[in-house]
């Protein structure tokens, strides 16, 4: 879908937000692109919110709110595999699930290990390029 430069640049900041871990910050500004949004990659940006707000949860102890939003991500971000909006999903989809197997074993406040936080990739960009 082509995008104004403005949206180009409203995404490029969630992304920002989220790679750097500000994940509350990245859900606000990914919703001012969803609200709007009537586009078939509605629920794409929808899926982004929730992977943002799973990781919010998990970085604030609640491993329950993480596993119910990822959960839901990955049933909106699914359809969008491998890629959408110019985003690699099928990798963030596998770091989700790690994420989830993480969250099965975790105790309250245990912080996710650096190496497994996900992050918001180019489409065709190598995870190991990071």
């Amino acid at each position: 879908m082509s995008r104004t430069p403005e949206e180009k640049a409203v995404l490029a900041a969630g992304v920002a937000a989220f790679n750097d871990g500000r994940y509350f910050a990245c859900h606000e500004i990914l919703e001012t692109l969803w609200l709007p949004d009537v586009s078939p990659e509605r629920d794409l940006f929808k899926g982004l919110i929730q992977v943002a707000a799973g990781l919010h949860h998990q970085k604030n102890g609640n491993l329950r709110g993480c596993r119910k939003l990822l959960l839901r991500a990955t049933q909106l971000l699914t359809p969008y595999s491998p890629a959408g909006a110019d985003l690699d999903i099928a990798g963030l989809l596998g770091e989700v699930a790690v994420v989830l197997a993480f969250c099965q074993s975790a105790a309250p406040g245990d912080p996710l290990p650096p190496a497994l936080v996900p992050r918001l990739r180019p489409a065709g960009q190598d995870a190991r390029s990071d």
